[in-house]
């Protein structure tokens, strides 16, 4: 969880450096989209199991976060008035490396936002609440909107923009995994469910990491 909120702390400030909105346009809708479900996901929780102060202090805040990025995408819109103009090509194998990210993250997300139980029990590599897993399928599904809105012809340096959150989340996730690895070395499913969450993870972080840098090197 921890590496979910410092992932977005980064990605906010991205967004806020960014000199276009249209650069930062998908970042926005990434938080408006990860808010908002995690919102829903708070909700039920207080609803039905914890019905404390400190649930719906956070649902509050899921809300109001949620509706101010929807705010602002509603405020400057998606689209451009000029066509787009782009300042230089992607790396070669960037759309591939976009288009495996969104199908896994996607199918994944989806399996443990709407069958938790079934995710948790099959391949999710330590015990969780349901709550928290859901805000995890949150996470994915969100990137997963990145993801595929990135696998289309766009300028890099709007892909640059998404691409530090994309890196920072698997890489705090890799070192949670190192930090409580007995924990997930006692509840994990199986070694093959955690080496391949380990290794998503650090096809991720890497491929970010380096796409990152080739977009850098292009604009000097």
């Amino acid at each position: 969880m921890g590496a979910i909120f410092l992932a977005i702390a980064f990605g906010c400030w991205t967004a806020v450096r960014a000199e276009k909105w249209q650069r930062a346009k998908i970042l926005v809708l990434v938080g408006g989209a990860f808010f908002g479900i995690t919102s829903v996901v708070s909700l039920v929780r207080g609803l039905t199991v914890s019905s404390d102060v400190s649930t719906w202090v956070w649902t509050s805040y899921f809300l109001v976060a949620s509706a101010g990025c929807l705010v602002l995408l509603q405020r400057y819109r998606w689209h451009r008035i000029q066509a787009e103009t782009l300042t230089s090509t992607m790396p070669k194998g960037a759309r591939l490396f976009f288009g495996i990210q969104t199908s896994v993250v996607g199918i994944f997300g989806i399996m443990m936002l709407l069958l938790p139980g079934l995710a948790q029990q099959e391949f999710w590599p330590w015990k969780v609440y349901v709550s928290t897993l859901q805000t995890f399928a949150a996470l994915f599904l969100a990137t997963c909107l990145a993801t595929g809105w990135a696998t289309q012809p766009k300028d890099p340096e709007s892909i640059k923009v998404l691409l530090p959150l994309d890196a920072v989340f698997p890489s705090l996730a890799l070192l949670a995994v190192g930090i409580g690895w007995s924990v997930i070395a006692a509840e994990s499913p199986s070694w093959l469910v955690t080496s391949v969450w380990v290794g998503l993870y650090s096809f991720v972080a890497a491929g970010s990491t380096i796409l990152y840098f080739s977009l850098r090197k292009q604009r000097r």
